[in-house]
């Protein structure tokens, strides 16, 4: 091919994959549960691209208290890595027993198709609740029927948007990730489409359940964390529960938008922030520069609470 020839399409896509595939195997490479379970994790990561090339969807456990889920034979990140990875795909869901225990009550916002909902269930057993929100129409039948594998009868499934107010609006689909699992109230230049559904607050949601109190929350809702925490005051100020939340959400940094709205509502209601690091929770002050998961507590939780966390 000489200078003044173009690539062919076919050619162009190998060029962009490339690099692409490379960032990823970085990533791998030094993610936190490659370094600590090598081998098994690249065993199943051939096992998966098997699976992709078969289009096998094989019953697996999310970790090795037995959880059992399904998810699509593809590529996509929440199929890689919940097969590959299991429970170390989110320090937070690794370490999730620090905040469910036996009888907790935990509210899994945006659930998509249930890593956080079944180890919680597990966790918190019978005497527990799990509420899984989960308003995506292709995520929440996937969720319904990863519950179903595990027989959990704590779970309490809601296909509902979680917002600031009960009404209606349009769910959309955001690729992030290079997943079309991705759902948020808000659009922006990487929506694909969407859908109408249902929202509802979470105090709303409390009332209606009957709920004996909340314990901890898990919120992962691409962007609308401060619509959630909005319509879940009487909750938070009521009973305090520690919440799990995303910060520096890529679809607000498209939007424009600040990125510290969740932060900043906690704080003022007298929540305090750690990030876990390598299985500790440390103390940080400042919302931080990239993406992730932030632990927030309430100060009036006391030193019990805190110790709970620590560990």
């Amino acid at each position: 091919m000489n200078a003044a020839t173009p690539p062919s399409a076919s050619q162009a896509a190998s060029q962009t994959a490339a690099p692409a595939f490379l960032r990823r195997l970085r990533r791998l490479l030094a993610h936190p549960g490659f370094r600590a379970e090598p081998v098994p994790v690249l065993v199943r990561a051939a096992v998966w691209l098997g699976c992709v090339v078969l289009k096998r969807s094989p019953r697996f456990s999310l970790t090795s208290g037995g959880e059992q889920l399904r998810v699509p034979p593809d590529l996509r990140y929440t199929s890689v890595t919940s097969f590959v990875l299991r429970d170390w795909s989110e320090p937070e869901l690794r370490e999730l027993h620090r905040f469910v225990s036996p009888g907790s009550v935990f509210i899994d916002a945006g659930a998509n198709i249930g890593l956080y909902t079944l180890k919680a269930a597990r966790l918190a057993g019978p005497e527990g609740i799990v509420v899984a929100v989960e308003p995506g129409t292709t995520a929440a039948d996937r969720l319904e029927a990863n519950v179903a594998l595990n027989r959990f009868a704590a779970v309490r499934l809601i296909r509902k948007a979680l917002s600031d107010r009960n009404g209606t609006a349009v769910l959309h689909h955001v690729s992030a990730g290079g997943d079309l699992q991705a759902f948020s109230l808000l659009g922006d230049s990487a929506t694909r489409e969407g859908e109408e559904v249902v929202t509802v607050t979470l105090d709303t949601l409390a009332d209606e359940l009957k709920l004996p109190r909340i314990d901890c929350i898990k919120m992962d809702v691409e962007g609308a964390e401060p619509m959630v925490v909005e319509g879940a005051r009487r909750s938070l100020e009521r009973w305090h529960p520690t919440i799990l939340f995303e910060v520096n959400s890529a679809i607000l940094h498209r939007r424009g938008e600040r990125t510290d709205g969740c932060w900043e509502r906690l704080e003022a209601m007298g929540y305090r922030f750690w990030r876990l690091r390598e299985g500790r929770l440390v103390p940080i002050a400042e919302v931080p520069s990239d993406f992730c998961n932030v632990v927030a507590m309430h100060e009036a939780g006391g030193a019990a609470a805190h110790a709970t966390v620590t560990g």
